[in-house]
């Protein structure tokens, strides 16, 4: 798909309704000052400029499109220039529904091929990722996080445009550690994330997202590489007047 030229500028101010929607639903808002919540609420608009959502047998309302376009959000908080640039539509349906070509029903899935440019997500999932914040689950970070693994070339669960050489050991030791204590059974990490490398960095994702004074407790080594990876301003050697990795392209990959 060819993208059009990214639209930048909400030709009107942040409506009163979103804002409050935001504020009902959206903890990692909350969690913001003033000025990172108009910052937000930017990046928000912006994302709902150049994204469409469409839904398949279901209607789509002011909170669901606040939902997705939080849930994309989230994840790239960090980085003031980075955005979709491959995403043109975001589909949702009612319930999980059928992986084409395949007899499996997802959640949430990230596009590729034909498919690139899209994500699918289930309204029911959606809704439930922000209403509990207790279960490290929301499948609009958890896709969200995918797309943006995929953004340099490989989903495999290292950023590879945002970590830092020498955090690629680190961070696929402590992979290694934490999916070995949830075969053990020994994790409040959920079994999900012990798929894949891909699947680890989307759960953890959703659990450093949804409930950061939890996993800073619980997983404090995790915590931190986290906090690393995904405020990189916040680092000691990116201080004002040092650069970080900032990236700004997407490519699209099939994921569940």
């Amino acid at each position: 798909m060819k993208k059009n030229r990214l639209k930048k500028n909400p030709d009107r101010p942040f409506p009163h309704q979103w804002r409050e929607l935001l504020t009902q639903h959206v903890a990692f808002y909350n969690r913001l000052n003033p000025l990172e919540k108009t910052q937000f609420e930017n990046r928000v608009h912006v994302f709902l400029l150049n994204v469409q959502i469409i839904g398949i047998d279901t209607e789509v309302t002011h909170l669901d499109r606040i939902l997705v376009a939080s849930g994309a959000i989230i994840p790239i908080f960090g980085f003031d220039s980075w955005h979709y640039s491959n995403l043109e539509v975001v589909e949702m349906y009612p319930d999980q529904f059928l992986i084409p070509n395949t007899q499996q029903y997802a959640s949430g899935l990230v596009g590729w091929g034909k498919m690139e440019g899209k994500v699918k997500l289930s309204r029911k999932a959606l809704i439930h990722g922000f209403y509990n914040n207790n279960d490290q689950k929301n499948v609009a970070i958890h896709e969200f996080v995918h797309v943006l693994d995929m953004q340099d070339g490989t989903i495999d669960g290292k950023l590879g445009t945002i970590m830092k050489e020498i955090d690629i050991k680190p961070w696929l030791q402590i992979i290694h550690t934490k999916m070995q204590q949830i075969h053990s059974g020994n994790s409040s990490i959920r079994d999900y994330g012990s798929t894949s490398h891909a699947e680890f960095l989307a759960v953890v994702s959703e659990f450093f997202f949804e409930s950061p004074e939890k996993m800073k407790t619980e997983h404090p080594e995790l915590y931190q590489i986290l906090d690393r990876f995904y405020n990189p301003k916040k680092s000691p050697e990116n201080q004002p007047g040092e650069s970080f990795k900032d990236p700004r392209e997407v490519k699209s990959a099939l994921v569940n």
